[in-house]
C-alpha cells in the first residue's frame, strides 16, 4: 500500500482544465489575424538618445525620398509615403506613421536625410530644457577685510 500513489479526482480536474486552455490557447494563436479596413503597414524603426536629442533611423528600402513626405503638428511627427509606380494598373503603395515625441523636443530644428533606403531624422532637445553648467562665483572674506582695512 505504501508504494502505490494515491489518486485523487481534483488532480484530474486540474489537468482537464490545463488541457482545455492549452487547446483554446493553440486555437486562437492559429486563427489568421484580418487586417483591418484602410490600416497601413508601420515602419520599423530604431531610436538613438544622445545628450543633442534623437536620431531616429527609418528603413526605406525600395521607396523614393521624393515620395516621402515628413509633417510636423504640436508634438506629433508624421511620415507619410505615397509611391507611385510608372505602370497605371499598379497599385499605388501608401503607408503612414504617426509619432509623439516629447514636449522638450525641437520640432522646428529637425532634420531629415536619405542615405542608402535609410531616412534618418534628427531630433534635437529644446535649447531652454538642455542642462547648462552654472558657474559658481566664490567669495573670498579675507581680500575683503583686507581690502577695507586700507
Amino acid at each position: 500500500m505504501f508504494g502505490m500513489p494515491r489518486w485523487t479526482s481534483f488532480d484530474d480536474v486540474f489537468n482537464l482544465h490545463r488541457e482545455v486552455d492549452r487547446l483554446f490557447n493553440q486555437a486562437w494563436n492559429e486563427i489568421p489575424l484580418r487586417p483591418t479596413v484602410n490600416a497601413s503597414p508601420s515602419f520599423p524603426f530604431t531610436v538613438r538618445s544622445s545628450e543633442e536629442g534623437w536620431q531616429i533611423a527609418v528603413p526605406m528600402a525600395g521607396i523614393d525620398p521624393k515620395d516621402v513626405r515628413l509633417e510636423a503638428a504640436g508634438n506629433h511627427l508624421t511620415i507619410r509615403v505615397e509611391s507611385h509606380s510608372g505602370d497605371k494598373s499598379a497599385p499605388v503603395a501608401r503607408f503612414e506613421q504617426t509619432l509623439t515625441v516629447p514636449q522638450f523636443a525641437d520640432l522646428d530644428k529637425m532634420s531629415a536625410t536619405h542615405r542608402h533606403g535609410m531616412l534618418t531624422l534628427s531630433l534635437p532637445i529644446k535649447d531652454s530644457v538642455k542642462p547648462r553648467r552654472i558657474e559658481i562665483q566664490a567669495f573670498d572674506e579675507q581680500k575683503q577685510l583686507t581690502g577695507s582695512a586700507s
